[in-house]
């Protein structure tokens, strides 16, 4: 045997190991890569309700006043029956006994 020969064969293993942990490093990334469109996603859906809670207590509101000042009876039982009572002063006030429901995105899906 010649004495470079187990020389040849360690850099031989090493290469393939090489190889190998390059796979796995590529195949690491796409998987985060598609976690993070996930984390994204959800992300973007929780911004989105933030904004629109604001747009809805803003109408509520206005309904409200709008229903105090007209004396809207059917208006009054429209948001009571989605529990939304109304003070004297004409402020939207949100039922105890209604929480308001809460929606959140479907999870999305893997296949691997």
């Amino acid at each position: 045997m010649r004495p470079g020969g187990w020389l040849y064969w360690v850099a031989v293993g090493l290469s393939g190991l090489t190889l190998a942990l390059v796979v796995a490093y590529i195949v690491l990334v796409q998987d985060n890569r598609t976690v993070q469109t996930q984390v994204n996603q959800r992300q973007q859906f929780i911004n989105q309700s933030a904004q629109l809670s604001r747009v809805n207590e803003a109408l509520i509101r206005a309904l409200a006043t709008a229903t105090v000042n007209n004396k809207d009876d059917k208006l009054r039982d429209l948001l009571a029956q989605n529990g939304i009572t109304i003070n004297a002063t004409g402020e939207a006030v949100p039922s105890a006994g209604a929480p308001a429901p809460v929606t959140t995105p479907p999870a999305p899906e893997t296949s691997r």
